[in-house]
C-alpha cells in the first residue's frame, strides 16, 4: 500500500514565495518577448501596411516577394563581407590584445580600464564620435593624414572605404568586451605550463602557440560564435553614420527590414525578412558549434 509522501509547509511556502518573486520576470519576458516573437510570425504571412487590417498572403512574403527583391540580396550580399572581415579581424585583435594585457606588465589594470570603455558607451555615442573623426572636410583623421601629404579621404561617403570604416567602428565597440572575456581565460591558464613549456626551450611565440590558445578555445569559441550572432545584426552604425550609403555600399540586412518596416510600410514583408535573417544566424551558429566546438571541453 503506497503511503502519500507529506509536504513540508515550509517548504511549500518557500516554492510559493520563488514562484511570486519570478512572475515579474516571466511575465516581462511573455509582454516584451515571447508575444512580439508571435506576432512577428504571424505578421510574416500578412500584408499589412499598419493603416489598413492585415491581409493573408500566404507564404508570398517568403517566395514571390522575396525573390524579386534584388534590395534584398545586396543587402545580404553586404552583411556577409561585414560579417566576413569583421568577425577575423575582431576575433584575432581581441586574441593579441587579451594576451598581452592578461601578463604581469606594468600598466595592464590602466589599459585593461580604458579598451573596456566604447562598451559602456551606447552605439549611437560612439557612432557620432566616429562619424566626426571620419569626416571627410574636418575630421581628426584626415588632419594627421595631412601631415603625410595625403589629400582628404571621404572615409563615410566614399564606395570604396564606406564598410571598411562601418566595420572598423563596429570592431572598436565590442572589442572591449572580447578582451575581457578572453583575459579571464589566459590567466586560467596554470602558469606551471608555461614553465614547463619553457623548460622544454619554447619561446614566447610557442608558449602562445602551443599552451595558451588550446587551452583558451572555449573562450575563443565563445567570442567567435557572439561575433557572428552580433555581425548579422548590425544596424545602428549604419544608421547612424552612412543611411545605408553611398548607393548602397552598407545597406546591410537590419537596416533594410528597418527600411521596409517603418519607410515603406510594409510590415508583413519586413517580419518575414527577420524571420529569414534569424534562420540563417541560427544555421551558422549551430554549424560553429558542431564543427568549430566539436573538440572543445568546457571543464
Amino acid at each position: 500500500m503506497k503511503t502519500r509522501q507529506k509536504v513540508n509547509p515550509i517548504k511549500k511556502g518557500e516554492n510559493f514565495w520563488g514562484y511570486v518573486f519570478i512572475a515579474p520576470n516571466l511575465i516581462a519576458t511573455a509582454i516584451f518577448v515571447l508575444i512580439p516573437i508571435l506576432f512577428s510570425l504571424y505578421m510574416s504571412f500578412m500584408k499589412w501596411d499598419m493603416i489598413n487590417p492585415p491581409e493573408f498572403v500566404g507564404l508570398a512574403n517568403f517566395t514571390e516577394k522575396m525573390m524579386r527583391d534584388e534590395q534584398f540580396f545586396i543587402a545580404l550580399k553586404n552583411t556577409a563581407v561585414y560579417s566576413f572581415i569583421s568577425i577575423p579581424l575582431g576575433v584575432v585583435a581581441a586574441i593579441l590584445v587579451a594576451y598581452v594585457l592578461s601578463g604581469d606588465l606594468r600598466g595592464t589594470t590602466v589599459f585593461r580600464s580604458i579598451i573596456f570603455i566604447p562598451v559602456t558607451l551606447s552605439m549611437i555615442s560612439v557612432s557620432m564620435i566616429w562619424k566626426w573623426l571620419l569626416n571627410g572636410d574636418y575630421g581628426v583623421v584626415n588632419y594627421f593624414l595631412s601631415f603625410f601629404g595625403i589629400d582628404g579621404i571621404s572615409w563615410l561617403g566614399d564606395e570604396r572605404y564606406a564598410m571598411m570604416s562601418v566595420i572598423l567602428i563596429g570592431i572598436w565597440k565590442s572589442l572591449g568586451f572580447n578582451v575581457v572575456i578572453l583575459i579571464a581565460a589566459f590567466k586560467d591558464v596554470p602558469k606551471s605550463l608555461y614553465e614547463a613549456a619553457a623548460l622544454d626551450g619554447a619561446n614566447g611565440f610557442q608558449k602562445f602557440k602551443n599552451v595558451a590558445l588550446p587551452l583558451s578555445a572555449p573562450s575563443i569559441f565563445f567570442v567567435t560564435v557572439m561575433s557572428i550572432i552580433n555581425s548579422f545584426q548590425v544596424f545602428d552604425v549604419v544608421y547612424m553614420t552612412t543611411q545605408g550609403g553611398p548607393g548602397d555600399a552598407t545597406r546591410v540586412v537590419y537596416y533594410w527590414i528597418y527600411q521596409n518596416a517603418f519607410k515603406f510600410f510594409d510590415m508583413g514583408y519586413a517580419s518575414a525578412l527577420s524571420w529569414i535573417v534569424f534562420i540563417i544566424i541560427f544555421v551558422f551558429t549551430m554549424l560553429q558549434m558542431k564543427f568549430g566546438g566539436r573538440n572543445q571541453s568546457y571543464d
